[in-house]
């Protein structure tokens, strides 16, 4: 039972160091993702932003909860494997919840409508509003789209096609040729769907490796309860 519980007790100590590692990839990529469209969606109208921030905070508590991991297997702390084992299981729900959020609600292609409305007005203001010129730039020069619907929608605003629309640099001509040919709230839906099925592929890949973290913690800590009934440590 000794050389079980010792075996247990590695494997968990083990696992929080992938554990911290997995806590580290959540945090960085919902950084990354909340950077790269928080500058759009102040004027777009999605539902991305959410997901990102909840993956930064949790990435952030996983340090926490990978400390009460550690100490816990080290020292045979039947408190502190609980402990840990119960915050691992909120952040599970909690993740499977963001996941089931972004495959529902993000990606739903409801949310396309909201997408072109917001799109259409910010590209109505391209002409008169600098903000409103910056963003829509911004996305025309990242995701290689032009216009909301096409090229031909700065024709209908009697606006020349923008540098942005072929990769060229503010001041510069857009030949005809290089224009881009797809209009921005496609690419846009299809940016937001991708990023969403990562976010929550990575949320429900986490969620597996969590699931195992505290299957060892309550084992270490029945072994170390049963133990500590016997009048011994593990």
């Amino acid at each position: 039972m000794s050389c079980i519980s010792d075996c247990i007790k590695y494997l968990l100590f083990i696992f929080n160091f992938i554990f911290l590692i997995c806590g580290l990839a959540i945090l960085t990529l919902g950084v990354i993702v909340h950077l790269q469209v928080s500058e759009i969606t102040d004027h777009i109208d999605t539902n991305l932003l959410f997901p990102s921030i909840t993956l930064i905070v949790i990435g952030s508590i996983i340090f926490i909860i990978s400390f009460f991991g550690c100490c816990g297997a080290i020292r045979e702390s039947h408190c502190m494997t609980i402990t840990f084992a119960s915050f691992l299981l909120f952040i599970l729900i909690v993740q499977v919840a963001v996941a089931v959020y972004v495959f529902v609600v993000v990606k739903n292609n409801d949310d396309k409508i909201n997408i072109t409305e917001s799109y259409d007005k910010l590209f109505n203001n391209y002409s008169v509003d600098k903000d409103s010129r910056e963003v829509v730039d911004l996305v025309q020069s990242s995701l290689h789209c032009c216009g909301v619907h096409s090229s031909k929608d700065f024709n209908l605003h009697n606006l020349p096609i923008p540098p942005s629309c072929c990769g060229l640099a503010e001041g510069q001509t857009c030949p005809l040729n290089d224009v881009y040919k797809v209009g921005c709230v496609n690419e846009l839906k299809d940016a937001i769907s991708k990023a969403g099925t990562i976010l929550g592929s990575l949320a429900i890949a986490i969620a597996g490796v969590e699931l195992i973290g505290i299957i060892f913690a309550l084992c270490l800590a029945n072994s170390i309860r049963n133990a500590e009934r016997r009048g011994y440590r593990v």
